[in-house]
């Protein structure tokens, strides 16, 4: 949940965000598996790919003229498929899209998230089992204005373990 599900899990593309407080909180009530996972931007969904020179190329060719950026995360949204809860990329959205469409070539032109047939940039505040536990978690979170920012000067490669937990974490960092 929140990783952009597959099969084959063995690899993803992100931005892993540092963890705010009141993002947390939310998450922890309504996310099941929000400590099996560090609260991110997914940019390529789940891949394997055997050359991981070939891959560790395209990552930084894909990142070439892309400089650090300020984000912003901020309303609500739920998901087209599922019972999903997003947080939305505000200030920064360009920048993460740019990110995506540069990603999402050549080797890694195969791997699509089918429950989201078209991208948006989000973090996955919570997973419900129905519609009306998504509409009461909004009514619940109220007006509260959830909004969280950062600076971005990197993304992430990570390697998953099995149960699709964080085994490892490869850095590319963004030109400043």
């Amino acid at each position: 949940m929140g990783w952009c599900w597959s099969l084959k899990m063995k690899q993803v593309i992100l931005i892993l965000l540092k963890k705010d407080v009141e993002v947390e909180k939310i998450r922890k009530k309504y996310h099941p598996d929000y400590k099996k996972f560090e609260p991110h931007i997914s940019l390529v969904c789940p891949f394997e790919v055997n050359n991981q020179d070939e891959l560790f190329l395209h990552i930084k060719e894909s990142l070439k003229g892309i400089k650090s950026f300020d984000l912003s995360l901020e309303g609500l949204q739920k998901s087209a498929k599922g019972h999903y809860l997003y947080l939305l990329v505000g200030r920064g959205r360009e920048k993460v899209m740019k990110l995506y469409w540069a990603l999402n070539k050549s080797i890694l032109k195969d791997f699509k998230n089918e429950d989201m047939p078209k991208y948006i940039p989000h973090l996955s505040l919570g997973f419900f089992k129905s519609k009306k536990e998504i509409d009461d978690a909004i009514e619940d979170m109220g007006n509260s204005g959830v909004c969280f920012k950062t600076k971005i000067s990197s993304i992430q490669l990570v390697t998953l373990n099995k149960d699709s937990s964080l085994k490892s974490v490869n850095n590319f960092g963004l030109n400043i």
